[in-house]
Parts: C-alpha cells; sequence; structure tokens
C-alpha cells in the first residue's frame, strides 16, 4: 500500500492506495478519521496497476506528499530512521557516525566532534584543538550540509558571528551532534519557503522558528498558496511551509519574536504578528517538545486541545485568548512543566482580564497537569483570592517557580506565601507589580527565597484605574 498525505492551512488529509491483482482500493479521509474506501476492478494486473499509478500521479500533482514507510536497505538508512523517531537518542547518532568514519564521510568525523565538545571535562587545550577541526570540517563542507536552500534567506545585518539574527532579518541554521537541526527564519518569504521544503538536507531538521514574514507584493503564484493570493495578516510563506513533511519531525517550534525578559519591568515585545496558521504548523507536530507563541492570536480554542503528548514548555504571550480550563482538561498534556502566559494588554474596549481566578484554578486542580513545575499568569485581577487558591489546591507542592507579575496581590497575599511550608520549594517567585507595601514585601524578604518585588501600584502611581479595570492592566507590553 502506498500512502500520502496533503496539508495546507484548510485541510490535513490522507490518501491511500493498494492495488491487488487484478484491483485497488483507495482510503482517504482527513487524519485522525478512518476515511472512507473505494475499490475498482480491471480486466488485467497490469491494468489495475497502470490505472493506479495514473491516479498517484494525478495527487502528487495536486500537492500531496508520499508518506508510505520505506523498508531500510541499508544500515545507513535504519539509523537514520531511528534518529529521525528520537533526536535525542546519542547512542544512535553514535552508531551513525561509526558507520559514517567506516565509509569514509568526513560528516561521520563531524558527528563525533561535536559530540566529544558535548563533554564538560575537557581540558582547555582539548576543547581548542576540538573546535578547530570543527571549523575546519565546516569550512569544507557547510555548502554541501546545508544545502542551497540556505541562499534564498535575507543576508543577515549588524550581527556578530555565523549565523547570527536579528529583528531586521537575517538567518540562523545550527548544527547538533553533526547534523543540521535548526532553522530559522528572521523573515520568511516565498522563495526561502519553496526551497526548504524541497531540500533533502533538512530531514534532520527538529527545531523550527519563525520570526516574522517579509512583506511580498510580487511572487510567483503555484499551486502551493491559495488561488487568488492571501489576505491581510495571512502570508504566502507560511501556505508554502505548511507543506513540509519534516514538519511531522518538529520538537520545538517558536513563531514571533520573543520578548525582551527583564525581571522586575515591562516586557518589551517585538510583536506585530497575527496568528492565522498557528494551530495549522502544530497540528501536523505529533511529537511536539516545546511550542513557544509571541502574536496576536485571537483564539487558542482549538490549539490547546491538540494532541501534544510529549509537550513539556508551553508559552503563550501577547494574545487574547486563553480558554485555560480547556487546557487543563487535555489529557494529552501530562508531561508539560511549563505554563508561561502573558496577555496583550487590555485596550479601551476590553470587558475583563484574560487570566481570571477561574482558570487559575483549573489550571491548580488539573489531573491531567502534575508535571507543572513553573507556572507563569501575568495580568490578571485574581489577587489575594488566587493566591488562595495556589495554596489550597496543593500545587505549592512541586512549584519550583510562580510569576504572577502584572497583578492585584496585597499584603494579605504576602502573608498567606509566606506562611505556606511548601513555599520552600519554590527557586524563584516574582510579584512585580502587584499591590504589596512595604510591609509586604518585608515578609516575603523575610523568607530568604529569591524573590522580584520591583514596581508595586503605589510605589509607581498606579492605584488609579480606567473605569473599574486597575491601569496595570492596561501597560502589560509595549507595541
Amino acid at each position: 500500500m502506498r500512502t500520502f498525505q496533503f496539508s495546507d492551512a484548510k485541510s490535513h488529509k490522507f490518501w491511500n492506495i493498494e492495488v491487488t491483482g487484478t484491483s485497488f482500493t483507495v482510503t482517504y479521509g482527513k487524519i485522525g478519521t478512518n476515511g472512507q474506501s473505494q475499490s475498482k476492478t480491471f480486466a488485467t494486473p497490469e491494468k489495475a496497476q497502470s490505472e493506479a499509478d495514473k491516479l498517484v500521479r494525478e495527487k502528487t500533482g495536486k500537492g500531496y506528499v508520499e508518506t508510505t514507510p520505506q523498508t531500510a536497505s541499508s544500515d545507513a538508512e535504519s539509523l537514520e530512521k531511528a534518529i529521525r523517531a528520537n533526536p535525542h537518542d546519542v547512542a544512535a547518532i553514535s552508531a551513525y557516525a561509526d558507520y559514517l568514519m567506516e565509509q569514509n564521510d568526513p560528516r561521520g568525523e563531524f558527528m563525533q566532534v561535536q559530540i566529544a565538545l558535548e563533554n564538560d571535562s575537557l581540558s582547555k587545550d582539548e576543547r581548542k584543538k576540538l573546535q578547530t577541526r570543527e571549523k575546519a570540517l565546516l569550512k569544507k563542507h557547510e555548502k554541501e550540509w546545508v544545502g542551497d536552500w540556505a541562499d534564498h534567506f535575507n543576508a543577515p545585518t549588524n550581527t556578530e558571528g555565523r549565523g547570527q539574527i536579528n529583528h531586521t532579518g537575517g538567518r540562523k541554521y545550527e548544527f547538533k551532534r553533526g547534523f543540521l537541526t535548526t532553522v530559522h527564519f528572521g523573515e520568511l518569504t516565498v522563495n526561502a519557503a519553496r526551497a526548504i521544503v524541497k531540500a533533502p538536507q533538512t530531514r534532520f531538521v527538529h527545531e523550527l522558528f519563525i520570526g516574522d514574514h517579509r512583506y511580498e507584493d510580487e511572487y510567483d503564484a503555484g499551486s502551493d498558496i491559495p488561488e487568488g493570493g492571501t489576505r491581510d495578516n495571512d502570508f504566502p510563506g507560511d501556505h508554502i511551509l505548511l507543506r513540509w513533511p519534516q514538519l511531522q519531525h518538529v520538537r520545538r517550534f517558536q513563531y514571533g519574536w520573543e520578548s525582551d525578559e527583564v525581571y522586575g519591568d515591562f516586557c518589551h515585545f517585538q510583536c506585530h504578528l497575527a496568528d492565522e496558521h498557528i494551530y495549522d504548523f502544530v497540528k501536523q507536530m505529533p511529537n511536539l517538545e516545546e511550542l513557544l507563541v509571541f502574536a496576536h492570536f485571537q483564539n487558542a480554542n482549538k490549539l490547546v486541545a491538540l494532541p501534544m503528548p510529549n509537550l513539556r514548555i508551553l508559552q503563550l504571550y501577547h494574545g487574547w485568548s486563553y480558554p485555560l480550563e480547556k487546557l487543563a482538561k487535555n489529557p494529552s498534556l501530562t508531561k508539560l512543566t511549563h505554563l508561561w502566559c502573558h496577555p496583550h494588554a487590555l485596550n479601551a474596549a476590553d470587558a475583563e482580564p484574560y487570566i481570571r481566578l477561574p482558570q487559575l484554578r483549573a489550571i491548580c486542580r488539573s489531573r491531567h497537569l502534575s508535571f507543572l513545575t513553573h507556572l507563569r499568569l501575568r495580568l490578571t485581577d485574581f489577587g489575594d483570592e488566587g493566591v488562595r487558591e495556589i495554596i489550597d489546591s496543593g500545587i505549592m507542592k512541586r512549584l519550583h517557580e510562580l510569576d504572577l507579575r502584572h497583578g492585584g496581590v496585597t499584603d494579605e497575599g504576602a502573608r498567606l506565601l509566606a506562611g505556606c511550608p511548601d513555599l520552600k520549594n519554590l527557586q524563584f517567585l516574582d510579584l512585580s507589580r502587584n499591590g504589596l507595601t512595604q510591609a509586604g514585601k518585608d515578609v516575603l524578604q523575610a523568607t530568604k527565597l529569591p524573590i522580584a518585588l520591583e514596581h508595586q501600584h503605589a510605589e509607581i502611581g498606579d492605584q488609579d484605574s480606567y473605569g473599574d479595570r486597575p491601569r496595570y492592566l492596561f501597560e502589560g507590553d509595549y507595541e
């Protein structure tokens, strides 16, 4: 049986065909369903095969990608398959490096050098020698190991060192343990997306970053872009990249430029990015371990309900939608350890904060989030009542980080925290930009824990409000 998949911003479906003697059976439908089947019978086996091949050509011409499992024909293919399935398997990577060395392939030595550089016990001279060899191998073979797709990226500007990026464009790719594992789009373009989708060198990539998109008034139309072009805040490069078969192997996905995290102060966002296709990308990443979103997402309901059984870190910044009750009910999130949420600041027309007490309660009492150790919920209004919920729920027994910056916690909440026996488990507490006085700060500082308490509302004259909403909810970030 031959199997195929098609993915774009609107659909994610499969199409399979199996030839048996004088007939074939086609099965098709949405991925995740059983689909439906149709069979046809012909006069001879040759005619059945010929008609099946014709259908395959039609499907691939429409953008379907073959996903038929390949029987490993060599040790190399077996090892590559194992590494794509688990990119953290050092034993398989080392075995592959040994195999390549036996074949006199210089990539084997490069892999061994990078693996050796992970040893913290190396002497200074040993490390320098390995780094020199690493640079020499890259200088000679980098173009071959990366491929031509990198030529379509914007050239780096105002940066230092190979592969660095900045907010004006540029590119970054990275080798780890001898593999090209990381692709970092400063500004995604049509040509770059098309090139990387076709590049065989990217078959081990499992870290993908899309910072922003290049505004392109003119580009070559094709079947990989919606007929008639794209809408505002919808970029053609995303539509193309959504067809990349390698998405299924991605373990770390970041969409949007990260914020400038400064404890005790504002997050300085570089975010004007819409969320048109975050869900479309993530639904094709069944092995995702880290999802970092810095975008104006309007509705995260479908995103947080996706099956993500390997997800450890979820960062949702700068959005207007935080359906944490639905997230808390997702039975696949049993490995989640980090939940970091920093909503977009309120606008004048917004009725209430995006994270409130019911969302906090859902997270604290979720039976699925039993490994959560880092909780960051900002721009909230639950104040001391939320602190009481955190303590009463028992989640403090396992939290290492609690970050409630931009909130309404007062001295009462500070006393509750200081009196909680489980506070000692925390490695960091952030109550910056809350409603503490010096008395509340003194109570918490007496615990000797690492704490951020800067810029309390009274200290910065921020006790007034817009209508019935505290002013701090409108000052959570910069645009």
